[in-house]
């Protein structure tokens, strides 16, 4: 399979499929033309030129030619990685950088279940030479039989776990500090939050900042939601807006995709963004964008997470370290539209 027949089948041309594949932050063309090409390339199992070469000197020459493959798995059970937006930005840079050193990701499980009971050790064509692991991992079983199952294994999350595996971590709790904070800094006082508590580095920073400033806890001004979900976050903020006594001047959403849903509910009842209530999301997702008012959040490096998981991967898979490794990226404010400044 070449370049040229991915973009025939997905109706482009060429280079768009090749500056698909290289896009830097997953960013080039739409969702849906991105989808298309990807699925494409799962499905056809392309190689690129230098490698496709390479697999066919090893048939002229009767080499065994076992896929080069790896996995990646989500900790939480979802229906579709498209379900967690996050670590779907996360699963694609994956992909491009595995892609661009020779090797496919040829497939992603939803959840850890899956992911132990799918791969037969007996089916070498599909036998992955490593797994990626994306999010969080309740169930601590679940690292041993995942251990005796693949080789190599590379962990992405927010918290460092007790493994001898490689590790590519952000904080979702400095990240949460870093939002309060220039929340507070343009005057803020009634600080409201929206999204997942139980366990939440995010909910944990909320509080943590609210006490340390002096402001009130308020259980009122809090709403537990999941973080991926629109209908969720639409009615999380609907609840808030009903038991407060006092509407916050601003609201900490746990994620995009919820800041984006509560900025949906605020506009139904008429309240504006940000002259009444500020909205602050978290991730910097595509979504961020698209609101009206456009999202101010806290950028994470979703493209580098995902490079760098790969690249951590295939070099263990190579042998080029064996001591693990533990990467930590950095974040980022990102100034737009939602915030008003009230002191």
């Amino acid at each position: 399979m070449t370049l040229k027949e991915i973009a025939a089948l997905a109706g482009v041309h060429p280079s768009t499929v090749s500056r698909i594949i290289n896009s830097p932050n997953n960013n080039f063309a739409t969702k849906e033309l991105r989808d298309r090409v990807w699925a494409i390339i799962k499905e056809t199992g392309y190689t690129p030129l230098p490698y496709a070469r390479a697999l066919g000197q090893r048939k002229a020459s009767g080499q065994p030619q076992e896929r080069e493959a790896i996995v990646c798995i989500l900790g939480r059970r979802v229906r579709s990685i498209d379900d967690n937006p996050f670590f779907a930005q996360v699963f694609r840079a994956a992909a491009q950088q595995a892609l661009t050193m020779g090797y496919t990701l040829i497939d992603y499980c939803y959840h850890i279940d899956k992911a132990i009971l799918d791969w037969d050790p007996q089916n070498r064509e599909k036998r992955p030479l490593g797994a990626i692991l994306l999010g969080r991992f309740d169930d601590a079983k679940a690292f041993t039989k995942l251990e005796a199952k693949y080789k190599n294994l590379v962990f992405v999350g927010r918290n460092v776990i007790g493994t001898g595996w490689d590790q590519v971590l952000y904080s979702g709790y400095e990240a949460a500090k870093l939002a309060m904070e220039y929340l507070i800094l343009n005057g803020h006082r009634r600080i409201g939050y929206i999204g997942e508590t139980d366990g939440e580095a995010r909910y944990h920073a909320y509080l943590d900042c609210v006490t340390a400033n002096g402001l009130e806890v308020n259980p009122k001004l809090i709403t537990t939601c999941g973080h991926n979900s629109s209908e969720e976050g639409y009615e999380a903020a609907g609840a808030l807006l009903r038991k407060a006594e006092d509407l916050p001047t601003a609201i900490l959403c746990g994620s995009d995709v919820t800041a984006a849903a509560v900025i949906h509910r605020l506009y139904d009842a008429d309240i504006k963004i940000p002259a009444q209530i500020s909205v602050m999301g978290m991730d910097n997702l595509e979504i961020a964008e698209k609101t009206s008012p456009m999202l101010t959040t806290i950028s994470m490096p979703t493209a580098e997470m995902g490079h760098m998981a790969a690249q951590l991967l295939i070099g263990r898979i190579n042998k080029l370290h064996n001591l693990p490794l533990k990467l930590f990226l950095p974040h980022s404010l990102v100034v737009r539209e939602s915030v008003a400044n009230i002191n």
